[in-house]
């Protein structure tokens, strides 16, 4: 780092920043999904379209996400303020007990700025989906990460649609993700996400949104659950909640200096 050797960010830091920016308390388990090969059925198109039309329409979003599980060996819980708007707006807040967020991270059209008031450090100039890869080992944008929250992944690129006997339909997206559907309370849900490296599973919806999920990676490192609390959609945000405010005398960090999931795996 210019001006002086860099000091690493304390891990269990590092650590709580992770799970506070994997977007909702556990998620119903899912049982077992099919193993074979599903039914071409443009009706799950069309279940699909009608379950995300309502997600589909939010341009911006604010709630309290309550979070707890794990990544790699660290045992993660915390509170976070979220503000989220399309076009790649996002202000996430670590709730501290007391005193000064534990950080504040920004972004606008996905260029992020991540703030650690508590140890005046500031990082500028990443992208929002390369710090939430680094802390946390999703490379989420910002819209994707309101997306995910909502349960809408894919609502804008759905290709084809599949289903099997016993309930299952699902969506394959231009994007390449697999979003599952079935019925909760008699009403055709989207259920789950599989993303790659991730998934997410869904739970407890209250007017179509979903209020709790489930972010896992495929290796195990990540399990994530979050409630979401105090939500709020379609609301206005003021464009200042989206910029960052450098602490006095604050020193750079590079996306380097961020502990990445990985190095968790070691004990």
């Amino acid at each position: 780092m210019p001006g002086g050797a860099a000091r690493p960010v304390p891990r269990g830091l590092v650590a709580l920043v992770g799970v506070a920016l994997l977007a909702s308390g556990c998620a119903a388990n899912l049982g077992s999904r099919p193993a074979t090969a599903g039914t071409e059925a443009p009706v799950a198109l069309l279940d699909f379209r009608r379950v995300t039309r309502a997600c589909a329409a939010v341009r911006t979003m604010t709630a309290e996400l309550a979070l707890s599980g794990r990544a790699g060996r660290e045992r993660l819980r915390g509170r976070v303020v979220a503000g989220l708007a399309a076009g790649g707006q996002a202000r996430l807040e670590g709730l501290a007990p007391f005193g000064p967020p534990l950080f504040i991270l920004t972004a606008q059209a996905n260029l992020a700025a991540l703030v650690l008031p508590r140890e005046r450090r500031i990082l500028e100039g990443a992208s929002m989906g390369a710090v939430l890869e680094r802390l946390t080992g999703l490379p989420l944008s910002a819209d994707e990460l309101r997306l995910a929250l909502l349960g809408c992944l894919g609502a804008d690129a759905p290709a084809t649609g599949f289903e099997w006997t016993g309930g299952w339909r699902a969506v394959e997206t231009q994007e390449g993700q697999t979003v599952w559907l079935a019925k909760r309370d008699g009403a055709w849900r989207v259920v789950s996400v599989d993303a790659g490296a991730w998934r997410v599973d869904y739970g407890d919806w209250l007017n179509e949104v979903p209020r709790r999920a489930r972010v896992q990676t495929r290796d195990g490192i990540v399990d994530l659950r979050v409630d979401v609390r105090q939500l709020s959609l379609n609301v206005s945000i003021p464009p200042e909640a989206f910029q960052s405010v450098r602490p006095p005398d604050a020193s750079m960090l590079r996306l380097d200096d961020l502990a990445s999931v990985a190095p968790l795996r070691t004990p």
